[in-house]
Protein backbone atom coordinates (compact mmCIF):
# COMPACT_ATOMS: atom_id res chain seq x y z
CA UNK A 1 0.00 0.00 0.00
CA UNK A 2 1.49 3.51 -0.88
CA UNK A 3 1.99 6.18 2.04
CA UNK A 4 2.95 8.99 -0.18
CA UNK A 5 2.17 11.98 0.97
CA UNK A 6 2.02 15.36 -0.82
CA UNK A 7 5.36 16.18 -2.00
CA UNK A 8 7.00 19.21 -4.13
CA UNK A 9 9.58 16.48 -5.95
CA UNK A 10 7.57 14.87 -8.88
CA UNK A 11 8.40 11.21 -8.79
CA UNK A 12 8.43 11.41 -12.92
CA UNK A 13 11.24 13.72 -12.22
CA UNK A 14 13.54 11.69 -10.74
CA UNK A 15 12.38 8.27 -12.22
CA UNK A 16 14.82 7.91 -15.05
CA UNK A 17 17.63 9.95 -13.72
CA UNK A 18 20.78 8.47 -15.46
CA UNK A 19 23.37 7.64 -12.38
CA UNK A 20 26.98 6.16 -12.40
CA UNK A 21 28.16 4.06 -9.66
CA UNK A 22 31.86 5.06 -9.66
CA UNK A 23 33.75 4.07 -6.38
CA UNK A 24 34.55 0.45 -5.41
CA UNK A 25 33.88 -0.95 -8.77
CA UNK A 26 36.31 -2.28 -11.07
CA UNK A 27 34.54 -0.21 -14.31
CA UNK A 28 32.20 2.26 -13.94
CA UNK A 29 28.20 1.15 -14.72
CA UNK A 30 25.16 3.50 -15.19
CA UNK A 31 22.01 2.73 -14.09
CA UNK A 32 18.58 4.75 -13.85
CA UNK A 33 17.62 6.28 -10.52
CA UNK A 34 14.19 3.55 -10.37
CA UNK A 35 16.85 0.88 -9.93
CA UNK A 36 17.55 1.79 -6.52
CA UNK A 37 14.16 1.33 -5.67
CA UNK A 38 13.03 -1.68 -7.55
CA UNK A 39 12.59 -3.91 -5.07
CA UNK A 40 13.22 -1.66 -1.94
CA UNK A 41 12.36 1.16 -0.54
CA UNK A 42 15.63 3.73 -0.86
CA UNK A 43 16.72 7.30 1.06
CA UNK A 44 18.12 9.07 -0.98
CA UNK A 45 20.77 11.91 -0.07
CA UNK A 46 21.41 14.89 -2.56
CA UNK A 47 25.16 15.64 -1.05
CA UNK A 48 25.46 19.32 -1.93
CA UNK A 49 29.74 18.56 -1.76
CA UNK A 50 31.50 15.67 -0.71
CA UNK A 51 34.17 17.67 1.31
CA UNK A 52 31.27 19.92 3.08
CA UNK A 53 31.19 19.87 6.49
CA UNK A 54 27.70 20.19 6.38
CA UNK A 55 26.74 16.97 4.03
CA UNK A 56 29.93 15.30 6.13
CA UNK A 57 27.96 15.85 9.16
CA UNK A 58 24.77 14.82 7.61
CA UNK A 59 26.28 11.37 6.16
CA UNK A 60 27.31 10.50 9.53
CA UNK A 61 24.03 11.43 11.48
CA UNK A 62 22.37 8.99 8.92
CA UNK A 63 24.94 6.23 8.69
CA UNK A 64 24.70 5.85 12.28
CA UNK A 65 21.39 4.98 11.92
CA UNK A 66 22.32 2.44 9.16
CA UNK A 67 20.79 -0.51 11.43
CA UNK A 68 17.73 0.72 12.66
CA UNK A 69 16.84 2.12 8.64
CA UNK A 70 18.49 -0.94 6.53
CA UNK A 71 18.55 -3.56 9.20
CA UNK A 72 15.51 -3.11 10.81
CA UNK A 73 13.54 -1.24 8.21
CA UNK A 74 14.92 -3.02 4.99
CA UNK A 75 15.08 0.57 3.81
CA UNK A 76 18.13 1.22 1.50
CA UNK A 77 20.22 4.57 1.60
CA UNK A 78 22.32 6.27 -0.51
CA UNK A 79 23.88 9.31 -1.26
CA UNK A 80 24.04 11.13 -4.69
CA UNK A 81 26.84 13.50 -6.05
CA UNK A 82 27.00 16.08 -8.65
CA UNK A 83 31.15 16.17 -8.67
CA UNK A 84 33.69 13.31 -7.97
CA UNK A 85 36.46 15.05 -6.54
CA UNK A 86 36.22 14.24 -2.54
CA UNK A 87 33.52 11.30 -2.92
CA UNK A 88 36.18 8.57 -2.44
CA UNK A 89 36.70 10.29 1.69
CA UNK A 90 33.04 10.93 1.94
CA UNK A 91 32.32 7.45 1.20
CA UNK A 92 34.88 6.16 3.42
CA UNK A 93 35.09 8.47 6.46
CA UNK A 94 31.36 9.41 6.87
CA UNK A 95 28.99 7.46 4.58
CA UNK A 96 30.37 3.56 4.59
CA UNK A 97 27.55 3.11 2.20
CA UNK A 98 26.78 3.16 -1.60
CA UNK A 99 27.49 6.84 -3.67
CA UNK A 100 26.21 7.68 -7.24
CA UNK A 101 27.21 10.40 -9.41
CA UNK A 102 24.84 12.15 -11.15
CA UNK A 103 26.47 14.05 -14.14
CA UNK A 104 23.80 16.07 -15.36
CA UNK A 105 22.42 17.18 -11.87
CA UNK A 106 18.80 15.67 -12.19
CA UNK A 107 18.36 15.02 -8.94
CA UNK A 108 19.36 18.42 -7.94
CA UNK A 109 17.04 20.13 -10.76
CA UNK A 110 14.42 17.80 -9.51
CA UNK A 111 14.57 19.47 -6.08
CA UNK A 112 13.85 22.58 -7.83
CA UNK A 113 10.86 21.70 -9.69
CA UNK A 114 13.03 21.32 -12.83
CA UNK A 115 15.50 24.08 -12.20
CA UNK A 116 19.19 24.09 -9.78
CA UNK A 117 19.07 26.00 -6.71
CA UNK A 118 21.88 27.88 -5.90
CA UNK A 119 23.14 29.83 -3.25
CA UNK A 120 26.37 31.87 -2.80
CA UNK A 121 27.65 34.50 -0.23
CA UNK A 122 24.65 36.13 0.71
CA UNK A 123 23.32 32.80 2.64
CA UNK A 124 26.26 33.90 4.89
CA UNK A 125 23.29 36.92 6.00
CA UNK A 126 20.83 34.69 7.06
CA UNK A 127 20.68 33.94 10.69
CA UNK A 128 19.95 30.43 9.82
CA UNK A 129 23.23 29.76 8.16
CA UNK A 130 24.53 30.70 11.15
CA UNK A 131 22.88 28.36 13.43
CA UNK A 132 23.48 25.31 11.30
CA UNK A 133 26.99 26.66 11.74
CA UNK A 134 27.26 26.85 14.81
CA UNK A 135 25.80 23.05 15.28
CA UNK A 136 28.34 21.66 12.83
CA UNK A 137 31.10 23.51 14.81
CA UNK A 138 29.45 21.61 18.06
CA UNK A 139 29.51 18.07 15.97
CA UNK A 140 33.23 18.34 15.56
CA UNK A 141 32.64 17.32 11.47
CA UNK A 142 35.14 19.68 9.33
CA UNK A 143 35.42 20.00 5.50
CA UNK A 144 37.39 21.72 2.91
CA UNK A 145 36.49 23.92 0.22
CA UNK A 146 37.48 22.29 -2.87
CA UNK A 147 34.48 21.91 -4.92
CA UNK A 148 31.49 23.61 -6.68
CA UNK A 149 29.00 23.87 -3.19
CA UNK A 150 26.64 26.35 -4.51
CA UNK A 151 23.58 23.83 -6.06
CA UNK A 152 21.90 22.77 -3.16
CA UNK A 153 20.66 19.37 -2.22
CA UNK A 154 18.20 17.70 0.08
CA UNK A 155 16.67 14.00 0.75
CA UNK A 156 13.79 11.86 -0.65
CA UNK A 157 12.36 8.36 0.67
CA UNK A 158 11.20 6.94 -2.28
CA UNK A 159 8.73 3.81 -2.08
CA UNK A 160 9.60 0.21 -3.35
CA UNK A 161 8.22 0.24 -7.50
CA UNK A 162 6.66 3.25 -8.52
CA UNK A 163 4.94 4.31 -5.88
CA UNK A 164 5.86 7.74 -5.39
CA UNK A 165 7.99 9.88 -3.20
CA UNK A 166 6.61 9.57 0.61
CA UNK A 167 9.26 12.26 2.05
CA UNK A 168 11.25 15.33 1.26
CA UNK A 169 13.57 17.39 3.19
CA UNK A 170 14.82 20.37 0.57
CA UNK A 171 17.69 22.34 1.47
CA UNK A 172 17.09 26.09 1.50
CA UNK A 173 20.12 27.22 3.30
CA UNK A 174 23.61 25.81 3.49
CA UNK A 175 23.63 23.30 6.23
CA UNK A 176 20.23 23.33 6.36
CA UNK A 177 20.32 19.12 7.18
CA UNK A 178 17.18 16.51 7.33
CA UNK A 179 15.94 15.86 11.06
CA UNK A 180 17.01 12.14 11.75
CA UNK A 181 13.25 11.89 13.88
CA UNK A 182 11.17 13.11 10.60
CA UNK A 183 13.34 10.99 8.89
CA UNK A 184 13.09 7.64 11.02
CA UNK A 185 9.07 8.61 11.67
CA UNK A 186 8.44 8.30 7.69
CA UNK A 187 10.69 5.32 7.12
CA UNK A 188 8.52 3.61 9.89
CA UNK A 189 5.44 4.70 8.12
CA UNK A 190 6.93 3.25 4.89
CA UNK A 191 8.27 0.07 5.84
CA UNK A 192 4.91 -0.64 8.37
CA UNK A 193 7.85 -1.71 10.86
CA UNK A 194 7.05 -0.13 14.60
CA UNK A 195 10.09 2.53 15.60
CA UNK A 196 11.87 1.99 18.46
CA UNK A 197 10.34 5.13 20.56
CA UNK A 198 13.43 5.77 22.38
CA UNK A 199 15.41 6.28 19.37
CA UNK A 200 13.00 8.78 17.95
CA UNK A 201 13.01 10.21 21.49
CA UNK A 202 16.94 10.66 21.55
CA UNK A 203 16.76 12.27 18.10
CA UNK A 204 13.97 14.83 19.20
CA UNK A 205 16.15 15.56 22.30
CA UNK A 206 19.66 15.55 20.54
CA UNK A 207 17.81 18.22 17.87
CA UNK A 208 16.06 19.98 20.36
CA UNK A 209 19.71 20.79 22.68
CA UNK A 210 21.13 22.12 19.52
CA UNK A 211 18.32 24.25 18.81
CA UNK A 212 18.62 25.59 22.40
CA UNK A 213 22.01 26.00 21.94
CA UNK A 214 21.76 28.09 18.58
CA UNK A 215 18.95 30.17 20.13
CA UNK A 216 21.27 31.14 23.36
CA UNK A 217 24.31 31.91 20.76
CA UNK A 218 24.99 35.99 20.55
CA UNK A 219 25.01 34.99 16.86
CA UNK A 220 21.40 33.90 17.25
CA UNK A 221 20.63 36.56 19.33
CA UNK A 222 22.11 39.35 16.95
CA UNK A 223 19.97 37.60 13.84
CA UNK A 224 23.53 37.56 12.04
CA UNK A 225 23.93 41.25 12.72
CA UNK A 226 26.98 43.23 12.85
CA UNK A 227 30.43 41.92 13.08
CA UNK A 228 31.83 39.46 15.61
CA UNK A 229 35.65 38.26 16.38
CA UNK A 230 35.74 34.35 15.64
CA UNK A 231 35.45 32.93 19.19
CA UNK A 232 38.30 30.41 20.95
CA UNK A 233 36.72 28.69 23.51
CA UNK A 234 33.54 29.94 25.20
CA UNK A 235 32.96 32.62 22.95
CA UNK A 236 30.64 32.11 19.81
CA UNK A 237 31.42 29.11 17.63
CA UNK A 238 31.90 30.90 14.49
CA UNK A 239 32.20 34.75 13.16
CA UNK A 240 30.86 36.89 11.24
CA UNK A 241 33.37 38.04 8.90
CA UNK A 242 34.81 41.76 8.01
CA UNK A 243 34.72 43.04 5.30
CA UNK A 244 38.22 42.27 4.43
CA UNK A 245 37.39 38.75 5.38
CA UNK A 246 34.04 38.69 3.31
CA UNK A 247 36.80 39.59 -0.01
CA UNK A 248 39.06 36.93 0.40
CA UNK A 249 36.21 34.14 1.25
CA UNK A 250 34.55 35.23 -2.36
CA UNK A 251 37.35 34.35 -3.79
CA UNK A 252 37.43 30.45 -2.81
CA UNK A 253 34.07 27.87 -3.10
CA UNK A 254 31.63 28.22 -1.05
CA UNK A 255 31.15 25.79 1.96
Amino acid sequence: MSTTQKTKTSYNDIKDITLTDFLDVEAERTLLAHGLWKEQATIVIVIRRPGCQFCREEARIFDAQRQTIENDMGIKMVCVVHEKEGADIFQKEFWHGEVYHDQAKDFYKALGNGRLRTGGWEQMTRPSFWGNLIRNKRSGVKGNFIGDGSILGGLLLVQKGDQGVAYEHIENVWGDIARADHVLEAASRVSGVAINKEKVAQAQKEHQALHDKMQASPLAASKGQGHAQEGSGSGSACALPTEQTQEQQQQQQVP
